[in-house]
């Protein structure tokens, strides 16, 4: 094979999306499954495939890999040349590259998709959704009155979050910006505001304040990063957009005004408005109250406590900050522990012992493996021989290593009835119990609230894990009494999860301030599917801010003799 040049941004990932995609469109348009399947076992293979498909096509190998032939093989490498495929694009402009968009609704499978496509001509959500208002998908077959509710439902829990971007899909990028800009000789101050420094888990824009003497110089520097488009200068503002359209704000100010216009661009307009009002009151004017060189003194100017970015969203923060009744806010030096995590042994990355060493770098005192039950199969989850051989060595290698203890703990699926996966006699052997639903999110609320409720009042279970099974922009939170659950919990001893994966981020910070309130635990735990992932506690940890929780709250503050007790509840 003669020689050619690989595009560095072409990863096995992506090769593995398009193969997916062009299965798909093949689907909707009615081809041969037989061709269909070749394009979606193909995929799958370079998702799971260890070894980069670019490495392997540079030395000639890509027919080593099982179900790879001459047509597959030149399309790879046309990817990889390229970023995209002839196929791919000429399939694409012939049914319409919209029609997958149909596949984020819940209740469209690629077969119902294919009918909505052929039966209707819907192309795309846009049609979607005439089509939902204007009544057609009554006619046809398979689109029940309950079906197309749900797809309703779905379809405007996507149409709500248009535009918007779950924070660690921004976080990368919007680092990367205020990296480059800190590094700048030119820019004397810096710190991110709006959304994202209050932390919110869905970001409408990008912004940040700045103090810089040219914004021209700093527009070409800009300018360089190819995730960067738009670029332009406005009222001493740099507006541009990055992931699609998503905007990003550059506000530059004075040394004089920097705190001023970081102050009034964090909060939102509510928690805002109170404190103009406050200062009002207090017959001062903007210049009075707002004259303080940092936002410590503007709040000082006040009589107020430094209110921390992430609370400055209400009136009512104001008012308890007034009456000094804002706690002290965990911080994520608080935290001892990581109670779960996944290994190589069912859907991670990593190994036990790669997991253990990364937990003692960050300064654990303590974690729990949790890899999947075995319900979870597509997970690659663990019957309980597989989980029996784990706990052995898990037990062997707690033995062997100083300075962290290492629990024995399985993420259990709450099956549809309430039961857990694993019996009570394979439960008692464990030192941590998660129990998660994985499946039959579309139950009504009091049949969810009756299955969680269950699951809780196992004696075993000791965490309830991503308790309203939300998916960021993906999938909403399923039907569910919170204070039912809450009540429950906090009656059996169970704490509730903040699960710190970005794409999670649940429990949200509404239903942890409600449970803080009513007297739950709460857990924060990262979800790591690699060892990298367990980086993400800090995520959890600005949830439980915006949540109120303070240390006492969070039981991995506790030490391990602590969390010991605390399980004897």
């Amino acid at each position: 094979m003669g020689t050619f040049e690989v595009n560095d941004s072409v990863t096995n990932e992506k090769i593995s999306q398009i193969f997916k995609n062009i299965s798909n469109l093949l689907q909707i348009k009615g081809e041969n499954s037989y061709r269909q399947r070749s394009y979606e076992r193909v995929a799958t293979l370079i998702e799971e495939l260890q070894q980069s498909i670019a490495q392997l096509a540079i030395e000639d190998n890509l027919r080593t890999i099982p179900g790879i032939g001459q047509a597959i093989e030149s399309k790879t490498i046309e990817i990889l040349e390229t970023g995209t495929c002839k196929f791919y694009e000429e399939l694409k402009c012939e049914i319409g590259a919209d029609v997958l968009s149909l596949l984020q609704i819940r209740g469209i499978g690629i077969k119902s998709a294919a009918r909505l496509y052929h039966d209707v001509n819907i192309k795309s959500l846009v049609d979607l959704r005439r089509a939902v208002d204007g009544g057609l998908l009554k006619n046809i077959s398979g689109f029940g009155q309950k079906t197309i509710q749900t797809i309703d439902h779905n379809l405007q829990h996507l149409e709500f979050f248009e535009g918007k971007r779950i924070l660690g899909q921004i976080l990368p990028i919007a680092n990367e910006i205020f990296g480059i800009l800190k590094e700048c000789n030119l820019v004397k101050q810096i710190d991110f505001t709006g959304d994202l420094r209050r932390y919110e888990e869905i970001l409408q824009s990008l912004e940040l304040v700045i103090v810089c003497d040219d914004l021209s110089i700093l527009l070409s520097l800009l300018s360089t990063l190819d995730q960067i488009e738009a670029l332009e200068i406005k009222d001493s503002r740099i507006l541009a957009e990055i992931s699609n359209g998503f905007p990003v704000e550059i506000h530059n100010a004075t040394r004089d005004t920097y705190s001023k216009l970081l102050f009034s661009t964090t909060a939102e307009p509510e928690h805002l408005q109170s404190i103009r009002d406050l200062a009002n009151n207090k017959g001062l004017t903007k210049d009075e109250w707002m004259h303080g060189k940092t936002e410590v003194e503007i709040y000082t100017q006040l009589d107020l406590p430094y209110i921390v970015p992430e609370l400055r969203k209400s009136k009512k923060i104001t008012d308890l900050a007034l009456t000094d009744e804002i706690p002290d806010l965990i911080e994520l030096s608080d935290v001892r522990s990581d109670l779960h995590m996944h290994t190589n042994w069912s859907d991670g990355l990593n190994s036990v012992k790669e997991m253990v060493k990364t937990a003692r770098k960050i300064g654990y005192n303590f974690i729990a493996i949790t890899d999947h039950s075995q319900s979870s199969r597509i997970a690659n989850g663990l019957n309980s021989t597989r989980l029996f051989s784990q706990i052995e060595q898990i037990r062997d290698l707690n033995e062997r290593i100083d300075g962290l203890d290492i629990l024995a703990g399985s993420e259990v699926d709450i099956l549809k009835d309430g039961q857990l996966d694993f019996s009570d006699q394979v439960l008692s052997k464990l030192d941590v119990v998660v129990a998660s639903v994985h499946s039959n999110f579309g139950m009504n609320e009091t049949d969810m609230t009756k299955r969680l409720i269950q699951a809780i009042e196992n004696p075993f279970v000791d965490i309830l894990g991503h308790p309203t099974g939300r998916l960021l922009m993906r999938r909403p939170e399923y039907a569910l009494n919170p204070s039912a659950v809450i009540d429950a919990a906090i009656a059996n001893g169970v704490a509730l999860e903040i699960n710190a994966s970005p794409s999670r981020l649940d429990l949200g910070p509404d239903i942890v301030k409600h449970a803080r309130d009513k007297g739950a635990m709460i857990s924060i735990n990262t979800d790591a599917h690699s060892a990298e992932n367990l980086d993400y506690m800090w995520l959890g940890i600005n949830v439980a801010r915006r949540g109120w929780l303070n240390k006492e709250n969070v039981i991995n503050t506790f030490t391990i003799n602590e969390f010991q007790e605390w399980k004897q509840r």
